[in-house]
């Protein structure tokens, strides 16, 4: 039987401490934000940290069911962070994924301090731990693995992608994995441009910086299998010990019908 915390877990490094957060009711606060919880019964194997869209509430993340039983049924915790508030009262939560230092929270840094707090509530080990976000937290998902790559063991960015202009300095190796649907409107594989005049970036594009990044090969193709509703393409020769996955399916803006499967068993399989 799942259970989303509502009262304690064990706190093993200083012994154990009752702690009273993460449901979706009562968000456990660290210094910058807070964030909520979905703990599997018996042993924590890991954890896949989640970012919300923009305008999102990670309370309403631990209520979605069907993702947090999928992955909670495979051990894992699921931990769903809190952005920003896009205005001043409002409860739904933006990122600083352009990483504006204008004032703006340092998500990056955010984020992992985050995952390690969690680690301490709820038990379960740090190094396994991946970093999944939808739309705008799956831009968000990118910038921390550029600019962090070793905050987390994996990266899986869903319908999301870096803002214009595609840094080109990031940090590596990592591994990710990126979703995305073809019929995508809202972020589209070709980036579009916003109401703020802001221009989002095309995919493609960014996946080939990636791969110059990583030093992967480019005359060798990538790796392909279809999985269901999936074209998944695999660059796993890259000399720096990098992977890079994109899945598509044909589908718009959302998480699409088994990407956690799909995701969780591109993260175990030896790489």
């Amino acid at each position: 039987m799942l259970k989303i915390i509502t009262a304690f877990a064990t706190l093993v490094a200083g012994g154990a401490h009752a702690q009273t957060c993460g449901d979706a009711d009562t968000p456990c606060e660290i210094s910058g934000g807070f964030y909520h919880a979905s703990i599997p019964d018996g042993d924590v194997t890991g954890a896949v940290v989640f970012l919300h869209g923009y305008g999102g509430r990670a309370s309403a993340t631990v209520r979605n069911t069907g993702l947090m039983n999928a992955m909670n049924s495979q051990g894992y915790a699921v931990i769903a962070v809190q952005g920003m508030p896009v205005r001043q009262g409002s409860q739904g939560g933006s990122w600083n994924s352009r990483a504006r230092g204008d004032g703006r929270r340092d998500d990056v840094a955010f984020i992992d301090a985050v995952a390690d707090d969690a680690e301490q509530r709820f038990d379960f080990p740090r190094k396994n731990t991946v970093l999944a976000g939808f739309s705008g937290g799956g831009m968000m998902t990118w910038r921390v693995a550029c600019d962090a790559p070793d905050a987390f063991a994996a990266y899986a960015p869903i319908a999301g992608t870096f803002w214009n202009p595609i840094p080109e300095d990031c940090a590596a190796p990592i591994r990710i994995f990126h979703t995305h649907g073809t019929s995508d409107t809202v972020v589209p594989l070709a980036g579009r441009t916003v109401g703020s005049g802001a221009q989002q970036g095309d995919v493609f594009e960014v996946l080939q910086n990636q791969r110059t990044l990583h030093g992967c090969p480019i005359d060798i193709p990538a790796q392909t299998e279809t999985l269901g509703q999936f074209e998944i393409q695999h660059w796993t020769s890259c000399s720096n010990g990098g992977e890079i996955n994109l899945a598509l399916h044909t589908g718009g803006h959302s998480i699409p019908r088994g990407w956690t499967q799909m995701m969780l068993d591109w993260y175990e399989a030896p790489n």
